[in-house]
């Protein structure tokens, strides 16, 4: 592709687009390579993080080795989760309860072994799929029997991909799973949150990134809507129509995002080529935060962690009187999430639930990660972001951190090669994360045994057996 001399000076060396986690994650790596270089961030919300947040926790497993380094290198600390000895909470988990929650469980348990087991074929960097695979609702469907564990399923695959599970087959969800190290440490994360995870402060963790970027500039409620690529600079207008040009920018924002911008020239094709979906509404994911005089849930005899599975509402405890989780819900229903939360908590909980000190909340779509993680840069145009660039740990905290030094090292290596070493070249190799689990032809066979088929083949094979004894019975 032939690109046109412009006749501007670019005043930026680089500009950032999104001011998420992995947008400031670029802009501290460019600074402790070169803090001379010119910088500056937009981004089209009222205030930086993104989805990071400003309010609760997030939890990070020992695996998103990019996120530790850069807590270590912000002084941020990692809170390792101990539950004090002596002390046994239960969880509230409406899977718990009823007359059948032994069977819902059992089989939701034995159908994520199942998936895990069969990790290792699939790659978050190749992305190839078969042909004629069903959705994951039909796959899900058709080993899952009880309403419950169905739904569970669908918030999972709905939460993790950005889609509904109709729309995203069963090779596709794979893949994205096998960056995160299989089925098993995503429901860890995003549901069980257990005691060994490390947990990081959303608010601490923002406050030490603001503070080493405390010299660049980061301009609010500023929406770009074209990127126009010459031979020697980048030209980005906003929507008011104000240009802003750089050596190098780099787009921090979900692929889907990227796609409703103007590119002249056009995108080339390797960047068009995307999994087919049909494009409807949205959900939202709206995070909340409530302050209380006591912790509530534990004179109740609960740790705190909640999961309601329809309509899909997960809490845990913050801190000691405080409490945060979060919904997916429809657009329709962004009104009433807090009197949802106050419903459903109170009647857990006890109703001092409903009356909180504070109450915060915050909303936003879900990213949609059904695209091949973009790792290489259009020339001097550069892709950040959990779910778009993210080759490890997509749509988690690990994979905004990762794709946010990948292209922090693109950037520099477009407007300071010399300063990149051999080292930043290594640190941002693609690298095949789960290696998945071996497992005899026996194991594989025992794990693919479900309620479905095992009444199938055993109503097949009584009903044989009935048949021939019937016609052994006609001809005597």
């Amino acid at each position: 592709m032939e690109l046109s001399f412009g006749n501007e000076l670019p005043k930026l060396d680089v500009l950032i687009v999104g001011a998420g986690l992995a947008g400031l994650t670029s802009g501290v790596k460019i600074l402790a390579k070169e803090d001379s270089l010119n910088l500056k961030i937009i981004d089209e919300c009222g205030s930086p993080g993104g989805q990071l947040g400003t309010q609760g926790l997030r939890f990070v497993n020992k695996e998103q080795t990019e996120m530790i380094d850069l807590m270590n290198q912000l002084n941020v600390t990692l809170r390792v989760r101990e539950e004090a000895e002596g002390v046994q909470l239960d969880r509230c988990w409406d899977l718990d309860r009823g007359l059948m929650s032994a069977a819902v469980k059992f089989e939701l348990r034995r159908y994520i072994n199942m998936l895990d087991l069969r990790m290792k074929k699939f790659s978050s960097l190749r992305f190839q799929f078969r042909k004629r695979i069903p959705t994951m609702e039909r796959h899900i469907c058709s080993y899952l029997f009880f309403r419950r564990s169905r739904q569970f399923m669908f918030n999972l695959v709905e939460l993790f991909s950005g889609v509904p599970p109709n729309q995203i087959n069963f090779d596709e969800f794979m893949c994205l799973c096998s960056s995160c190290g299989g089925l098993s440490v995503i429901i860890d994360i995003y549901f069980e949150m257990p005691k060994s995870m490390m947990d990081v402060s959303c608010k601490q963790l923002l406050d030490a990134l603001m503070e080493k970027l405390h010299v660049v500039e980061i301009l609010k409620n500023v929406k770009v809507v074209k990127v126009k690529h010459f031979k020697d600079y980048v030209e980005v207008t906003t929507s008011l129509g104000k240009p802003y040009t750089a050596q190098a920018v780099i787009l921090a924002m979900p692929w889907e995002r990227v796609l409703e911008l103007e590119f002249e020239p056009p995108l080339p094709k390797r960047y068009l080529k995307q999994t087919v979906h049909k494009e409807g509404p949205k959900k939202l994911l709206t995070q909340f935060y409530m302050r209380y005089n006591k912790s509530h849930w534990v004179y109740q005899g609960y740790s705190g962690n909640f999961l309601n599975v329809q309509p899909f509402v997960v809490g845990y405890e913050n801190q000691p009187s405080e409490y945060c989780g979060y919904m997916m819900h429809s657009k329709d229903e962004s009104i009433s999430v807090k009197e949802t939360v106050y419903d459903l908590l109170g009647e857990r909980f006890g109703e001092e639930m409903q009356s909180p000190l504070e109450y915060k909340e915050q909303t936003m779509e879900l990213n949609t990660t059904l695209n091949k993680p973009q790792t290489r840069p259009w020339l001097r145009v550069i892709w950040a972001g959990s779910a778009s660039g993210a080759t490890r740990n997509r749509n988690l905290m690990g994979g905004a951190v990762e794709s946010g030094i990948r292209a922090a090292v693109s950037a520099l290596y477009v407007v300071r090669p010399q300063v990149v070493s051999w080292r930043d070249l290594q640190e941002v190799q693609d690298k095949k994360f789960y290696e998945g689990i071996s497992l005899s032809n026996i194991t594989g066979f025992l794990s693919r045994v479900n309620l479905y088929n095992f009444t199938f083949y055993s109503v097949f094979v009584i009903g044989l057996v009935f048949l021939l004894n019937f016609g052994y019975s006609q001809s005597a």
